[in-house]
């Protein structure tokens, strides 16, 4: 029971600090692939997959990052600005006077104003660059965002399987405390009638103070634990009473060929259809585009510029002023040639060298990262599947063994007690079946999101969808 507890807060953590350390959307599946179809953990367990069609749209982590990708959308429309015509003017109501010896007296009286305009025209393409770079960034904060929920989701599928174990841990505490309880009653009365002492009386009273303390702390552990799914769930209320979790896990169907295939067309395709291998090929196609960028820093930039000007001028000599308006009009083609700028254009072009290498290096990692889990996963949902018929067998026994002994009570040959008794150890052997299963389905679960076939980003909105491979 300590042990459910303690893995669930692991998974809710570990999930959490995934999420954070991610950020957001991919492209997605235009269908569920037909080999995952009716396996996921939601397929067995219905209000799992209304739970995690809620927290696509209430969880706190994807709200989060839900903003960033609208941050990224907006430096898009900053970053297109320097391709854009760029317009300016301004505009002054006053009076100046020019007194010099010897000379006339000017005087400048009125309105004065003056419009400017500008155009880029050749800069090597580094705005173009520019704007590519600010786009394949908003696909990269897509992709985060998917990998945030696709690691939601399967922090979601975890806790949850984790919540029904531990309600099952929880019924099975409770059902021996119960009979603590009546052990205790019977001793009060061995005791009154003098055949046990009081000593015995005392720690059987002793051991049942013990046994409720332990429920009690497994209650309190899985309240809160529910708390805790709640709240990255994006439930209302943030609460998840003990009768809203299933009492059970329906047995899940293993097939061999099927997971041997999904593995076999990931190792093929050189996890090309995982969300990390695309999150590191654009941020390499985005290395790219800063290596071209940085290499135009030293060559000559060309532009357009057209401007008009007014101003009004007054001119004293002696009893005689003159007045007159001063028009300007000017247009031209001009550049901006920055030399020698003290070798940091050197400095930059070696900087992003090193950063596109340095993702090159962390693909490869990654990738052989991804092939190696694959392959370790296959082999352990083939164990996990085999505990899963294990445990079931240890249950049927169980179950058989109680049978036998209400059989036997019927027959006046045993207590009636020794079936309260039978029937806990078909609650933990009901238990630890629950647990082998939820073991499995949170293997698949990893398997499924590792390969890049898991249906929950089928959720996603329709701007993030990809093409299938």
């Amino acid at each position: 029971m300590v042990l459910s507890g303690l893995l669930f807060q692991r998974a809710f953590l570990g999930a959490v600090l995934a999420i954070l350390l991610s950020g957001s959307t991919i492209c997605l599946r235009a269908a569920e692939p037909a080999d995952i179809a009716g396996t996921m953990p939601e397929d067995y367990l219905p209000e799992l997959k209304k739970i995690l069609e809620q927290a696509t749209k209430r969880s706190p982590e994807l709200l989060a990052k839900e903003f960033e990708r609208l941050s990224q959308e907006a430096r898009i429309t900053m970053v297109n600005a320097a391709r854009l015509p760029q317009l300016g003017g301004g505009f002054s109501y006053g009076i100046s006077q020019v007194a010099t010896t010897g000379s006339a007296t000017s005087r400048d009286s009125g309105f004065r104003y003056n419009f400017g305009f500008s155009q880029a025209l050749f800069h090597w393409g580094a705005l173009k660059n520019e704007t590519d770079s600010a786009r394949i960034n908003l696909l990269v904060t897509s992709k985060n965002f998917a990998l945030a929920h696709r690691e939601l989701a399967g922090a979601l599928r975890k806790a949850y399987l984790a919540l029904i174990v531990e309600k099952a841990r929880v019924i099975e505490a409770r059902e021996s405390l119960r009979l603590v309880k009546l052990d205790v009653e019977i001793a009060k009365v061995r005791k009154e009638d003098g055949s046990i002492s009081g000593a015995a009386l005392a720690t059987a009273e002793l051991t049942q103070r013990e046994t409720e303390l332990v429920v009690a702390r497994f209650e309190n552990e899985f309240e809160a634990n529910r708390r805790r799914f709640a709240r990255l769930a994006g439930l209302p209320g943030l609460d998840l009473p003990e009768d809203a979790i299933p009492a059970e896990i329906p047995a899940p169907a293993y097939s061999e060929p099927r997971t041997a295939a999904i593995a076999a067309e990931f190792m093929r395709d050189n996890a090309r259809g995982s969300l990390e291998f695309e999150l590191y090929d654009l941020r390499l196609r985005e290395a790219v585009l800063r290596q071209k960028i940085e290499s135009t820093r030293l060559l000559p930039k060309f532009g357009l510029t057209a401007g008009y000007s007014l101003q009004n001028t007054t001119t004293v000599d002696g009893n005689t002023a003159r007045q007159s308006a001063v028009a300007e009009q000017n247009v031209g083609i001009g550049a901006s040639w920055n030399i020698f700028d003290g070798f940091a254009t050197r400095g930059a072009k070696r900087g992003a060298l090193i950063a596109r290498r340095s993702l090159e290096y962390g693909k490869s990692v990654e990738i052989e990262k991804l092939l190696q889990n694959a392959q370790i996963l296959e082999r352990t949902l083939r164990i996990d599947a085999e505990q899963v018929s294990l445990a079931e067998i240890r249950h049927g026994n169980a179950v058989a063994g109680r049978d036998l002994v209400a059989d036997e009570v019927s027959h006046g040959t045993r207590p009636k007690g020794d079936i309260d008794r039978a029937q806990i150890h078909v609650l933990q052997a009901y238990a630890r079946s629950l647990e082998a299963r939820a073991a499995y389905l949170s293997r698949w679960t990893d398997f499924v999101a590792l390969t890049g076939e898991d249906p929950i980003l089928n959720l996603l909105p329709v701007r993030d969808v990809r093409k299938k491979k």
